[in-house]
């Protein structure tokens, strides 16, 4: 028992100092400048520099995972549905082939001018830029270009812009 209780205490140890000398940060902070971006898509192309002076809810999303499909409904939903002008959607899709995002953007209901396809997926500069760890995260930039919020929900947008 007590052989065991060492070796726990030792394996514990272990891991407190590799994630000390090796940590692995997903995301990033508010507070922080949010990394410019360029996106096309059939409507035309958008870059983070284009939107100052607007909030921008910049969120990523793929397909195949249930919860980041969903959320990217309820954003685009909250955003047509509130009062709030000067916010922009910047949806963008992970998924591993065109036509899936192009299906799924079609069957869920969305404006095609707020979705955006990224073909490299995790091997892009986006995915390196933002720190997405499995690329699934959503940010809302202020209108100076600085991330006031990681992963809202959809229903603090507004109180969140009118703070």
């Amino acid at each position: 028992m007590k052989k065991t209780k060492s070796v726990i205490g030792m394996l514990a140890l272990v891991l407190l100092f590799s994630s000390a000398f090796n940590p692995v940060e997903t995301g990033l902070k508010e507070g922080k400048q949010a990394p410019m971006l360029k996106l096309k898509n059939s409507e035309g192309a958008v870059t983070l520099s284009e939107l100052k002076g607007r909030y921008v809810l910049l969120n990523f999303w793929a397909g195949y995972d249930a919860p980041s499909r969903m959320g990217n409904i309820r954003f685009a939903r909250e955003i047509d549905k509130s009062e709030i002008e000067n916010i922009s959607l910047v949806s963008v899709s992970f998924d591993t082939s065109r036509k899936v995002f192009e299906e799924t953007i079609k069957r869920d209901g969305l404006n095609t001018a707020t979705q955006f396809y990224d073909k490299d997926g995790s091997q892009s500069d986006i995915f390196d830029n933002y720190r997405l760890n499995k690329g699934f995260a959503s940010y809302l930039i202020s209108p100076e270009g600085v991330i006031i919020a990681k992963d809202p929900n959809p229903e603090q947008l507004t109180k969140l812009i009118r703070q």
